[in-house]
């Protein structure tokens, strides 16, 4: 009785706008009297449910005034990828300001031929961890540019020539995938 009181209790808590969510079948399978005192069976919910009464819990979409922001990554589902896209609040800056939305990372191959030895990029999928230079900073061939995480481990990415970093297209937290470009170097 006190884990169906706290199961209720915890699915009138959550809020959750614009998505249809499982929450109205779980309210109706803890007030079901069969669930509630003990007579449920493994395929109960097929045999003695009606989930077609549950009400949708999509509300309308996200507020009028919202300023969004179409957003692309590449998600792995089941060792396949698939590239997404979706409407996402547009980060805002102190003040309240809509903060500048940076250009999508491109591939090697679209942006700049992969022969130019300045054009730095991702040698495996991983994490940003660190950023170690900005854009507008000189480095010599060899500085540690930034550091990549894969499969737990830290990895340096290095510059590959002497020169200025004219463009950083990531920073921490950024997910990368192989060839994504990371920073032109001229």
């Amino acid at each position: 009785d006190e884990a169906i009181a706290r199961g209720r209790r915890a699915l009138e808590e959550y809020h959750i706008v614009g998505v249809d969510t499982t929450i109205p079948a779980h309210r109706i399978v803890l007030d079901h009297p069969d669930f509630v005192d003990g007579s449920h069976y493994t395929k109960w919910a097929e045999d003695h449910v009606d989930f077609t009464k549950a009400p949708s819990g999509a509300r309308s979409s996200l507020p009028e005034d919202e300023d969004l922001t179409e957003r692309e990554m590449t998600v792995e589902v089941g060792g396949r990828r698939f590239d997404v896209r979706f409407w996402a609040p547009s980060p805002k800056v102190a003040g309240g300001a809509p903060a500048s939305r940076r250009a999508p990372k491109p591939k090697a191959g679209k942006a700049a031929s992969s022969e130019d030895a300045g054009i730095v990029t991702a040698p495996m999928q991983g994490t940003i961890v660190k950023v170690s230079a900005e854009a507008g900073t000189p480095v010599d061939e060899g500085d540690q540019l930034l550091v990549l995480e894969a499969m737990k481990m830290e990895n340096e990415v290095k510059a590959p020539v002497s020169g200025e970093i004219v463009e950083l297209r990531v920073r921490a937290g950024d997910t990368v995938s192989p060839g994504d470009v990371l920073a032109i170097i001229r």
